[in-house]
């Protein structure tokens, strides 16, 4: 008998006497294929559980054999319903929205004229197509043509006056510059000859010091000798001393003429030292002598070296002065020539303002369009005065993308950069890559949201902000319009190959850890402690915990005792054949 014919001899029943049977799929087979298993894994748990307890009643009242091969399909059923692998695939985490088709490159025209003007000619209507530098509209600004030429006039009468007294003021200014020249070069050759002084003195000192330098090495040079000198002295007078000692002790039967003889040597030796220290003293205190001269004549090519250094200061501020006071003569005849150009100039610079100001305007009397693109509004009539904006509108239509208020709760979520998929009624099943490029930092709107409140008459308003999101399409599509209404799914997190579980068998202990239950070789479980991350509708990510690929686990709720199942069947519950 096939696990189908023994699935329907058996009835289920919960403690509202509802009977359970009639969601087993009839195609059921003894191999089950994986559409089956996951149709399985998706049925009540209950009838799970059901089968289980069916089969433990069963072997009260039922033959031996017949009881076993009851068991042995419903054991089968419970191994594919109750278990689930552990697999990788990718996970994403999505949010979505309702959004609008718009233009990407929208922009009002208008004029950036500072007074008001009637308009002189309007030259495009909505849905003509225009280039960037196309004409739109004109205004009427022949006031202000008439202004330009009046300003121009009264420019050309002050520019006439703009010499006066210039030559004057330019032949003073030559004076002074050369009046200061030549005081300026007397004050110089003083200063040159007092640098040069200066330069000799240095260099003797410089000479003076490489003497001193010459001296010290010498007398370190002498120091050096003489202390070794010293210490064969020493050596030898210790030598001398040691032999002596021997001598003096040895006894009557010993002979000492070779040591006599080696102590005359040692002391002739040393009466050498002696002399050859003294000749290195000598040696030394002169070149003490010679050292201590030298730093006489360094202090005193120092002190000449300061001199020569005060006398240049004195020269070199003689002629700053000079300098300076030549400076301030020209500098101030400078002042008074600049003083006359500048009373000139002033005189005009508020009319040539004023005419800079016209032409600017004059250029604006013509408004171009900014960008390509289609005019999809015109606001504006001929001889209609008009200074407001979006005199035109102009947008871009073949350049889309989408935009949609998100809620204050999710608007955390959405990040520029992020992948959208966009569906639309006019495009159909094609899905329409998109990607987040503007988040507004401000709230764009508030809605209104009314609850009802405890009581039937009773209701409270809450306000939500929401906020602008843009998204620029990867891709379009020839069917796209402008105000189409766009359904966004925004995938606000992704996660590429992962070990992933069921979301429902997911399970939390007391102490708030999520965890599964894994089913060992040897069928006993185990309770696996598990760090989530990013879940779909039907997937959870596993991020740490010792899992992994193949790993089977048991379905949340199912443990698989007779018991269990009963209580949780409740009281009223059984299970019967027909």
């Amino acid at each position: 008998m096939k696990l189908k014919d023994v699935l329907e001899n058996i009835k289920f029943w919960n403690k509202e006497k509802q009977y359970l049977d009639d969601e087993i799929d009839e195609s059921l087979e003894e191999e089950p294929s994986d559409a089956d298993k996951r149709f399985f894994k998706k049925l009540n748990k209950k009838i799970v559980a059901a089968m289980v307890a069916a089969a433990l009643l069963l072997s009260a009242f039922a033959g031996v054999t017949g009881v076993r091969h009851v068991m042995a399909k419903a054991d089968e059923a419970e191994e594919m319903l109750s278990t689930v692998p552990v697999v990788k695939q990718d996970v994403q985490k999505t949010l979505s929205a309702t959004g609008t088709i718009i233009s990407a490159e929208e922009s009002g025209q208008f004029a950036t004229v500072t007074g008001s003007y009637p308009v002189e000619e309007v030259y495009v209507k909505v849905g003509d197509v225009v280039k960037a530098g196309d004409p739109l509209y004109k205004l009427d600004m022949s006031s202000m043509e008439e202004t330009l030429s009046y300003q121009q006039q009264a420019l050309n009468l002050q520019n006439q006056q703009n010499a006066i007294s210039q030559q004057n003021a330019d032949k003073a200014l030559q004076d002074a510059k050369d009046s200061g020249a030549v005081q300026v070069n007397d004050a110089n050759r003083s200063l040159a000859q007092a640098k040069q002084d200066k330069d000799a003195a240095d260099r003797n000192q410089s000479v003076s010091n490489s003497q001193l330098d010459s001296s010290r090495n010498a007398e370190n040079d002498a120091k050096r000798a003489y202390d070794n000198a010293n210490a064969t002295v020493s050596s030898l007078q210790r030598k001398v001393k040691d032999i002596q000692k021997e001598i003096d002790a040895a006894d009557a039967t010993t002979n000492t003429d070779e040591l006599k003889k080696n102590l005359e040597a040692e002391k002739a030796s040393l009466n050498s030292a002696m002399v050859d220290r003294d000749n290195k003293k000598t040696v030394y205190d002169s070149a003490v002598s010679a050292r201590q001269s030298a730093e006489q004549s360094l202090q005193s090519a120092k002190d000449s070296a300061a001199t020569s250094a005060r006398a240049l200061d004195a020269a070199s501020a003689s002629a700053a002065n000079t300098q300076n006071t030549a400076n301030n003569n020209i500098i101030s005849q400078y002042q008074a020539a600049k003083a006359n150009e500048l009373s000139s100039k002033a005189n005009t610079l508020s009319a040539e303002q004023e005419i800079a100001k016209s032409k600017e305007e004059l250029s604006k009397a013509v408004v171009r369009a900014s960008q390509d693109g289609t005019v999809t509004n015109v606001n504006i009539v001929k001889g209609q005065t008009y200074s407001g904006t979006d005199a035109v509108v102009i947008d871009n239509v073949t350049s889309l993308k989408a935009t949609a208020d998100i809620d204050e709760a999710q608007i955390p979520q959405i990040a520029v950069g992020q992948k959208v998929q966009i569906k639309t009624d006019a495009t159909g099943d094609e899905i329409l890559a998109g990607t987040v490029s503007f988040v507004s930092p401000t709230a764009t709107k508030n809605s209104t949201k009314t609850t009802e409140g405890e009581s039937s008459t009773a209701s409270v308003s809450k306000s939500r902000a929401t906020y602008r999101v843009d998204v620029t399409l990867d891709n379009t599509n020839e069917n796209l319009r402008l105000g189409m209404t766009a359904k966004m799914t925004f995938i606000t997190a992704n996660a590429k190959n992962a070990l992933v579980v069921p979301t429902t068998d997911l399970q939390t202990d007391a102490d708030g850890n999520k965890y599964v239950v894994v089913q060992k070789a040897d069928a006993s479980t185990k309770n696996v402690t598990v760090t989530v991350g990013i879940s779909d509708d039907f997937y959870t990510e596993i991020k740490d915990g010792k899992l992994k690929e193949g790993d089977v686990i048991i379905e949340a709720g199912l443990d698989g005792s007779a018991d269990a199942v009963l209580d949780d069947m409740g009281a009223d519950g059984g299970i019967y054949f027909e």
